[in-house]
């Protein structure tokens, strides 16, 4: 009797651990799929797909061969595929195209209509309290779509330097061209004549000797010191112009058109209605369905600007990237990810076999694949990379060369005042080596400042600071 009990115990423990284990490893396959969301008489997961996506790229799914099937691709569905095969899972499903709204889609999975849902699904907060999100495999927000213009071409030549740069380079021109004719006039034929012979010919020195060689020479050494700063000053400026003026025209340039408040687009989906309208203040939107029906109403002058999540904004203006930009401030959301009912432990594992996408390349690989601007955008952003690293090249300011414009007008003032120290040396030897006059004492302040002032502007100075060129120009002049 001993002996018969011994042996009935392992009979009845076996079967029952058996069944236990077999019931846990069933449990953790299929938790996710209760009886409400699998077909009929086998275990296939019932996954729902939106079938209205704003974009293709991310979910489309178009008739196959077979009239009763369709055929589901995309980036949500190829990142869903290389889930599974990470995994390893062999359990059957099937996607269901569902049309309605993205919320009614998040109920279904809810209500246990799907097991699941897979596409361009955002992860937010309301959700999350119905359903179970993955870990996001892509980034979200909203961002402003706005139409662009190409730089007008007719002006182009004035946007190397900014507005600024420009008085500033025509007032050092202007102030270095009547230091030097206040410098050469006197003995300088070239310089001599009519007041407006004399500007003219002062202005024509100055200013062409950015381009071409004079036949007019400077004969006083505090002249030829003002010109070569001004000659180095021109040659950095031309040359910061002339490699200023390439890159521009090198460089595809677009420049956001302005844009209305009441011309304003967005999804149909309630949450970025209700987004656009309560949170950022837009009353009046115009809800629009896809890409294509944005690009009509852009065209249409419907809309000014789109409010579209980062995933779209970027497929969208990758597809147009010659008329379309984005702009303004990027406003966070959660990303998109897959839904399962609450309590699923699948979400676990498909969530680190998504992070695992991530960190392999796997999902730069599709993004690369199915997000990437088409053939002409791309050649114009491998052109751009090659000549530049910035999209658009700013214009020339004053802040980059004030030291070099402060170095030229401080050397010409140097230069100018000395002559004039030079000149009122000589007059005043001039003015004693003179009879003196019986009435000088008695004029007044103003006629001597007349008479000082006519001598400064007439007088030929002499001084050792003059070259012998000049002098023998002098000695000719005063022969004649």
């Amino acid at each position: 009797m001993p002996s018969l009990r011994s042996t009935r115990k392992p009979t009845l423990f076996i079967p029952i651990l058996v069944l236990f284990i077999s019931f846990l490893l069933t449990l953790s396959q299929v938790s996710v799929v209760e009886a409400d969301c699998t077909e009929q008489n086998n275990d296939t997961l019932i996954i729902g797909v939106p079938g209205r996506a704003s974009f293709e790229n991310f979910v489309k799914i178009s008739n196959s061969k077979n009239r009763d099937e369709r055929d589901y691709s995309g980036f949500c569905i190829e990142v869903f595929q290389e889930v599974r095969r990470i995994l390893g899972w062999e359990w059957r499903y099937k996607f269901v195209e569902f049309n309605g709204t993205y919320d009614e889609l998040v109920d279904s999975v809810a209500n246990k209509t799907y097991c699941a849902a897979v596409g361009d699904i955002t992860i937010l907060a309301k959700r999350s309290k119905k359903v179970e999100f993955t870990v996001p495999f892509t980034e979200s927000g909203v961002s402003m779509v706005v139409p662009v213009k190409p730089s007008p071409k007719a002006w182009i030549f004035l946007e190397p330097f900014t507005l600024g740069m420009w008085l500033a380079t025509a007032a050092v021109l202007v102030y270095t061209m009547l230091i030097v004719w206040f410098v050469e006039h006197r003995s300088n034929p070239d310089f001599s004549g009519p007041w407006n012979d004399q500007l003219g010919n002062a202005l024509w020195f100055t200013f062409s000797s950015l381009f071409l060689a004079h036949r007019e020479k400077i004969q006083s050494n505090y002249a030829r010191i003002v010109v070569v700063v001004w000659l180095f000053l021109a040659l950095v400026l031309t040359q910061s112009y002339t490699a200023n003026l390439t890159s521009m025209l090198t460089i595809s340039r677009l420049r956001p058109k302005l844009w209305s408040p009441s011309k304003v687009g967005c999804d149909k989906n309630t949450f970025m209605h209700n987004y656009v309208r309560d949170v950022l203040n837009y009353k009046n939107v115009s809800l629009i369905s896809d890409g294509d029906e944005y690009l009509r109403e852009f065209e249409a002058d419907n809309i000014s600007t789109a409010f579209l999540e980062i995933p779209y904004a970027e497929v969208f203006v990758n597809r147009h990237c010659r008329k379309f930009t984005i702009i303004g401030t990027t406003y966070k959301f959660g990303g998109f990810g897959f839904i399962f009912q609450k309590g699923s432990l699948l979400v676990v594992n498909i969530s680190e076999a998504i992070l695992e996408l991530s960190e392999d390349g796997t999902l730069k690989k599709l993004e690369d694949k199915w997000l990437t601007p088409n053939k002409v955008c791309l050649k114009s952003y491998q052109n751009m990379t090659e000549s530049t690293t910035e999209e658009n090249v700013d214009s020339l300011s004053l802040r980059s060369f004030w030291g070099l414009f402060l170095f030229s007008v401080g050397i010409s003032s140097v230069c100018f005042l000395l002559f004039l120290g030079h000149l009122l040396r000589n007059y005043c030897h001039h003015h004693s080596s003179q009879v003196a006059d019986v009435n000088a004492s008695n004029e007044s302040v103003s006629v001597k400042t007349v008479r000082v002032a006519r001598y400064l502007m007439n007088a030929e100075i002499r001084s050792p600071w003059r070259s012998p060129s000049s002098r023998r120009v002098g000695l000719e002049t005063e022969m004649i």
